[in-house]
C-alpha cells in the first residue's frame, strides 16, 4: 500500500480542508512544534483505511474538531498497481459514512470500477487488500507515537499475524480453507453415491413387479381397443336419442313458459275498457275547455271596453296621484296662510321691541356723557392735589435742610459757603397733602369705573338696538316671502282642481275615482274567473289525455307481449295497438300454443324410447369390462392406453437406472481416494505445521538481518538474540539479554528502526507489498551521532528501485537540516488550529 493523496477536514486540529499530495515523494519529514498536528497526518491515513486510530479505537467521534459537527477524511492509495480511494465521515449526531472505491486511474474524472459501502465491508475489503489487520498494520507499517516497541513486545502469535500479512502468507489460509471445502465436497459426493446404491437395490426389487403390471395393462388396452368401434356407434346413437329427448323437453318447457307469460284475459279486457273510457273523457274535456275559452274571451272584451272608457290602471294611478296632490296643495295653502299670519305678528312685535331698544340706547348715551364729565372733574382735582403735594414736599426738604446749615460752612447740597441761615417758618403739612391726593385719586378711580360701566351699557344698548332693527328688516322680508308662497299655493290648488274636473267631472274627486276603480275591478275579476275556469278545463283535458295515453301504453304493452310470444313460436307477426287487434291476436296465439304443445310431447316420447334402447345395448357391452353404463368410452380407452404406456415407461426407467449404476463401485473408489488426498492436504496446511515452519524461518531471518542493521545503527553495541524472541543483546555488557521492557526510549526506537529496515529488505527481496512506512517521533531521545545514523538507516528504506514512501514525524529541530522534503506545520495559538506553512504538495 502506497499513499498518493490525503485530504482532511474537521479532523482533530485540521478544521479547514487540507490536502497532502504524496505523489512522486519517497522520504518526507513532517516537522513543527508540539501540538501542531504532525501525528494527526498519520492518524488520518490509518483512520481512512481502518476507521480508527491507535489512540481512538472506540470513541472515534473524539477525532472531530471541537468547533465542528463532523469530520471527513479521504485517502487515495495504490495496491498492486490498482488505484483505490477510501472515504470516511463522522458526525456528532447521526450515522457515519464509509466508502471504498476502485478507480480506473489516478485522475479526478476516473471511472469507478468497484464500490464498497458501510463500515464492516469496507474494513474487511481493506484487510484483504493490504493483507493485514489493523493491529498488524500498526506493528509493521505504522510505528506510532509511544508504540515503537509493540512488535518487540508482541507475542509470537501477534508477530506471526504481522509477518503473514507482510509476506502474503495469508494465501495459505485460503489454501487451507479450499482443502477443507474439498474434503466436505468429496464427503457429500460419497454420501450421494451411498444413496445411489440404495436406490439401485430398490430398483432391482421393483423390476419384476413392474413388468407384470405392464403385461396386464397392455392386454386390457388391446381388448378395449378391439370393441371401441362398436361401442362408438352404440354410444353415438344413445347420445343422439338423449339429445333429442332433451330438446323435446326443452321445447315443451319453452311453450309452457310462453303460455304462462301471456297476459290473463281479464287484464286484456280491463285495459281495453280503460282505453275506451279514457277516449270518452278526453272528448268531453275538450268540449268544456272550448266553452271556457269562449267565456274568457267575452270577459276580456268587456274589460278592454271599460278600460277604454274609464282608463286603465295607469290612468287610475294618475288620478290617484292628482287627488293626493290636491290634498297636499290644500294643506300647503292652509300652512302658508298660518305662516303668513305668524310672520305678521312677529314683525309687529319686533318693531315694538326695536323702538324700546332705541329709547334705551338714548338713555345709556346720556348716562355716558354725564360719567365722562364727572371723570374730567375728578382728574382736575387729582392734578391739583399732586401739585400741592409736590410743593409741600419741597417745603419740607427746605425745612429739614435749614437745620443742617451752619453759617460760614459749605452747603451739604451744593458745597457753597452758607452766608447766613434763613429764618425758620411753620412746618409744612405733607401728611395732609398726601391724604388729599389719595382722596382725589379714589374719586378719579370711581369716576373712571362709572364711565366704563356707562360706556359698556351704551355699547350694549346700541348693539341691541341695531340687532332689533336687523330683526325688523328680516321679519319684513320673511313676511313678504310667506305672502308670495301663500299666493303660489292657492294658484297650484286651483290648477289641480281644474285638472281633476276636466278628467273626472264635477263632484267629489275621491268618490268619482272610487266609483270608476270599482267598475274596473269588477271587470278584471270577471276576466280572472273566466281564465281560472279555462285553466281548470285545460288541466282536466291534460289529465284525461294522460289517462288515455296510459291506457294506450297498456294496449301497446299487451301488443308487444303478444308479438314477443309469436316470436318465441318462430313467427315474426306484428300486433296492432287497437283493442280489436289485441283481442284477435290473443285468441289465435292460444290456439297455436296448444297445437305446438301436442307436437312436442309426441316427439319427446319417441326420443325417450330410442335413448332407452341404445342405453341398454351400451350397458351390455360395457358390463364385460366391469364399467358403468354412463362411462365415457373414449376416455376409458385413452386411460387404458396411458396406463399401458406408463407401465412400460416404469420398466424402461428401472432398466436404465440399473444400467447407469453399473459403474458405481468404480466411482466409489475414485471418490474415496480424492477424500483421503484432501484430508492429508488439510492436515499439512494447518497453522501448526507447514505455515508454522515458514513463519519460524522468517522470524529467524528477520532477527539475523535486524541484528545487522542494529549493529550498524549502534556501532556494534546491540544486536538481537539468535532465537525468535527478539530480545536485545547488550554487547557492551557481555552480551546481556535484555527484553524490550528494559530498553530506553532511544534504544527502543533504534531497535524498532532496525527491524523496520530488515523487514523492508526482506519484503523487497521476496516481492512483497510493504510499500510504506509511517514513523512517529522517537528521535528526541537520540544524540546527534545516533540521529545521523538513524537518518541513514531511514534513507535505506527508500533506496533502490522500490517505489516506497517513508513519512517521518518529529519535532526535533535537526530534522529540518537532515531532510530535504519537508511538510512544515505550525499551530495557531489563538484558535489551536493547524496551519500548513509548506510542503503540502510534492517537493
Amino acid at each position: 500500500m502506497r499513499p498518493r493523496e490525503l485530504t482532511v477536514q474537521g479532523f482533530r486540529s485540521y478544521r479547514g480542508g487540507t490536502t497532502f499530495d504524496f505523489r512522486g515523494r519517497r522520504l518526507v519529514g513532517v516537522v513543527g512544534p508540539i501540538g501542531a498536528g504532525k501525528s494527526t497526518i498519520l492518524d488520518a491515513v490509518v483512520f481512512a483505511l481502518y476507521g480508527k486510530t491507535p489512540s481512538f479505537e472506540r470513541d472515534t467521534r473524539s477525532l472531530i474538531h471541537q468547533l465542528e459537527d463532523g469530520c471527513h477524511v479521504e485517502l487515495l492509495f495504490e495496491v498492486d498497481g490498482e488505484i483505490w480511494r477510501a472515504q470516511r465521515a463522522l458526525r456528532r449526531r447521526g450515522q457515519s459514512q464509509h466508502r471504498l472505491e476502485r478507480l480506473a486511474k489516478d485522475a479526478d474524472d476516473a471511472e469507478v470500477l468497484e464500490t464498497v459501502l458501510q463500515e464492516r465491508p469496507v474494513r474487511q475489503r481493506v484487510e484483504r487488500l493490504l493483507g493485514m489487520t489493523f493491529d498488524a498494520f500498526c506493528r509493521s507499517v505504522l510505528l506510532a507515537q509511544n508504540r515503537f516497541a509493540e512488535f518487540l513486545k508482541a507475542t509470537p502469535t501477534d508477530r506471526n499475524a504481522v509477518l503473514k500479512g507482510v509476506f502474503g502468507y495469508e494465501r495459505f489460509d485460503a489454501a487451507l480453507a479450499a482443502a477443507k471445502d474439498r474434503v466436505r465436497g468429496v464427503e457429500l459426493e460419497l454420501e450421494a453415491l451411498a444413496q445411489e446404491g440404495s436406490r439401485l437395490d430398490e430398483a432391482r426389487s421393483r423390476l419384476d413387479e413392474a413388468r407384470a403390471e405392464a403385461e396386464t395393462t397392455s392386454a386390457r388396452h388391446a381388448s378395449l381397443d378391439a370393441t371401441r368401434e362398436r361401442l362408438d356407434v352404440l354410444t353415438q346413437a344413445r347420445d343422439i336419442a338423449l339429445r333429442e329427448a332433451t330438446e323435446a323437453e326443452g321445447r315443451t318447457a319453452q311453450l309452457h313458459a310462453t303460455a304462462a307469460a301471456l297476459p290473463p284475459a281479464e287484464r286484456l279486457e280491463q285495459v281495453a275498457d280503460d282505453a275506451a273510457a279514457a277516449d270518452d273523457a278526453v272528448r268531453l274535456a275538450q268540449e268544456e275547455m272550448t266553452a271556457a275559452d269562449d267565456a274568457r274571451k267575452v270577459a276580456g272584451a268587456e274589460l278592454e271596453a271599460i278600460s277604454e272608457r274609464v282608463g286603465g290602471h295607469a290612468a287610475f294611478q294618475a288620478f290617484a296621484a292628482l287627488v293626493e296632490k290636491l290634498d297636499h296643495e290644500a294643506r300647503a295653502v292652509e300652512q302658508a296662510a298660518a305662516a303668513t299670519q305668524t310672520a305678521a305678528q312677529e314683525a309687529k312685535a319686533a318693531r315694538a321691541a326695536q323702538e324700546r331698544l332705541a329709547r334705551a340706547a338714548t338713555t345709556k348715551r346720556a348716562a355716558l356723557d354725564a360719567a365722562t364729565t364727572a371723570l374730567e372733574a375728578a382728574e382736575a382735582v387729582r392734578a391739583e392735589a399732586e401739585s400741592a403735594l409736590h410743593v409741600t414736599q419741597h417745603a419740607e426738604m427746605a425745612h429739614e435742610l435749614r437745620r443742617e446749615l451752619i453759617a460760614g460752612e459749605p452747603c451739604p447740597v451744593c458745597d457753597r459757603v452758607v452766608e447766613r441761615v434763613p429764618r425758620a417758618g411753620a412746618a409744612p403739612k405733607v401728611a395732609a397733602a398726601d391724604r388729599a391726593l389719595a382722596k382725589a385719586r379714589g374719586a378719579e378711580g370711581a369716576a373712571r369705573d362709572a364711565k366704563e360701566r356707562a360706556a359698556a351699557g351704551a355699547a350694549t344698548a346700541l348693539e341691541q338696538a341695531a340687532a332689533g332693527a336687523e330683526r325688523v328688516e328680516a321679519l319684513a322680508i320673511q313676511l313678504a316671502a310667506r305672502e308670495d308662497a301663500a299666493r303660489q299655493a292657492e294658484a297650484a290648488l286651483a290648477t289641480t282642481k281644474s285638472e281633476l274636473v276636466d278628467r273626472l267631472g264635477d263632484g267629489d274627486p275621491r268618490a268619482l275615482l272610487d266609483e270608476r276603480q270599482h267598475e274596473l275591478e269588477l271587470a278584471e275579476a270577471a276576466v280572472r274567473a273566466s281564465s281560472a275556469e279555462a285553466d281548470a278545463a285545460r288541466t282536466a283535458l291534460e289529465t284525461c289525455r294522460a289517462r288515455a295515453d296510459e291506457a294506450g301504453r297498456g294496449l301497446a304493452t299487451l301488443a308487444n307481449e303478444l308479438a314477443t310470444a309469436w316470436g318465441l313460436l318462430g313467427q315474426a307477426r306484428p300486433v296492432g295497438t287497437a283493442a280489436t287487434d289485441v283481442r284477435s291476436s290473443y285468441v289465435e296465439l292460444g290456439e297455436t300454443l296448444m297445437e305446438r304443445l301436442a307436437e312436442a310431447a309426441e316427439a319427446g316420447d319417441r326420443a325417450a324410447a330410442g335413448a332407452h334402447a341404445a342405453t341398454e345395448a351400451v350397458a351390455a357391452e360395457l358390463a364385460a369390462f366391469d364399467l358403468p353404463p354412463d362411462v365415457d368410452v373414449a376416455r376409458v380407452v385413452a386411460d387404458a392406453a396411458a396406463a399401458a404406456a406408463a407401465s412400460a415407461e416404469r420398466v424402461r426407467s428401472i432398466e436404465e437406472t440399473l444400467a447407469a449404476g453399473a459403474d458405481l463401485e468404480a466411482r466409489l473408489v475414485v471418490a474415496t481416494g480424492a477424500r483421503d488426498v484432501a484430508r492429508r492436504l488439510a492436515a499439512d496446511l494447518q497453522p501448526s505445521r507447514f505455515l508454522a515452519y515458514l513463519l519460524e524461518e522468517e522470524r529467524a531471518a528477520l532477527a539475523d538481518l535486524g541484528s545487522v542493521h542494529l549493529e550498524e545503527l549502534t556501532d556494534g553495541a546491540y544486536r538481537f538474540s539468535d532465537d525468535d524472541a527478539f530480545h536485545v543483546l547488550d554487547m557492551n555488557a557481555g552480551a546481556a539479554d535484555r527484553t524490550a521492557d528494559s530498553l530506553s526510549g532511544g534504544e527502543t526506537f533504534l531497535a524498532s528502526l532496525a527491524l523496520a529496515l530488515a523487514l523492508a529488505e526482506m519484503v523487497t527481496r521476496g516481492g512483497g507489498r510493504l510499500d510504506s512506512f509511517l514513523l512517529d517521533e522517537g528521535f528526541g531521545s537520540l544524540d546527534a551521532e545516533h540521529l545521523d545514523r538513524a537518518m541513514d538507516g531511514i534513507g535505506r528504506l527508500v533506496a533502490g528501485d522500490v517505489d516506497r514512501l517513508v513519512v517521518v514525524v518529529s519535532h526535533v529541530e535537526q530534522m529540518r537540516q537532515l531532510m530535504e522534503d519537508l511538510i512544515v506545520l505550525d499551530k495557531d495559538v489563538r484558535t489551536g488550529e493547524t496551519r500548513v506553512l509548506s510542503g503540502a504538495g510534492p517537493a
